[in-house]
């Protein structure tokens, strides 16, 4: 039995194209817009609209890549965190900004960014989002302060939100999932080696480890490692450590990894 893959399969891979090309469409047809409507002299001498311009030029190459690329979610978070930082930046009043620069750190959580030196990156998101929300102190002491206090506000009503989803998800996980178990056997494009690489992945090999111990060429085992990420479901090795690191991988009743048992299993 074949198992579906869940987190990039074909379908979803489809509705992720699908909602690039049309964010795509739609930010061609506005920053045509803009260049009718404000001309191009213009348009460069208004910061906030000439930014504007610029991030949306950016997030079209973006967005152009996931649409060749639909698994390489991570692209998709630069765009969030652009439109947050500009909004920071150039509208005090909009408190919006808050929760689109929120979502671009979900998006990276959700991608895995954070699995690596976790405090460190926190510590550095922490500082630019203080960083663009005090650059707001040239607009005024007075508003700063009122739109101060409202961005504090909204980041403290977000972090709830969050604080709580986690704990339910994490629950409902717990209670759905007691033993964490990726078995490769069932997957009948799969082997048993491709079982070990995983776990050996899992503990930070590199892939020319991998290469050498295989007696293999470093393209051949990457060539091979796409396919075991798209069997499995999880698009590339980012997004397979971030949904399968504390998980078991085993090839039937042979383990490849436990939190319990330490020793590899024997390949015949």
């Amino acid at each position: 039995m074949k198992i579906t893959n869940s987190a990039y399969s074909n379908n979803l891979q489809m509705f992720i194209r699908f909602i690039s090309i049309l964010a795509t469409i739609i930010l061609i047809i506005s920053n045509t817009r803009k260049i009718e409507i404000y001309g191009l002299r213009t348009l460069i001498n208004s910061k906030l609209e000439f930014f504007a311009f610029v991030i949306n030029c950016i997030s079209i190459v973006l967005f152009f890549l996931i649409i060749i690329f639909p698994t390489k979610l991570g692209l998709m978070s630069l765009i969030p965190f652009l439109y947050g930082c500009i909004i920071l930046l150039f509208e005090p009043a909009n408190n919006m900004g808050v929760f689109i620069f929120g979502l671009s750190i979900i998006t990276l959580y959700a991608r895995g960014f954070f699995n690596k030196h976790k405090k460190t990156k926190n510590i550095i998101m922490l500082v630019v989002f203080l960083g663009l929300i005090i650059s707001e102190i040239r607009f005024g002491k007075e508003i700063f302060l009122v739109c101060f206090l409202e961005k504090l506000a909204c980041s403290f009503i977000l972090f709830l939100c969050l604080f709580f989803f986690q704990i339910y998800t994490f629950d409902l996980f717990e209670t759905t999932n007691s033993v964490k178990k990726l078995d490769i056997q069932k997957f009948p494009e799969l082997q048993k080696r491709d079982a070990k690489w995983l776990a050996e992945i899992q503990n930070g090999v590199k892939y020319d480890a991998l290469a050498f111990n295989s007696q293999m060429s470093i393209g051949s085992v990457k060539n091979r490692l796409k396919i075991i990420f798209c069997e499995i479901g999880v698009g590339d090795k980012q997004g397979f450590l971030n949904k399968y690191s504390d998980y078991e991988i085993c090839y039937g009743n042979d383990f490849s990894s436990s939190k319990k048992k330490t020793k590899l299993f024997h390949l015949v």
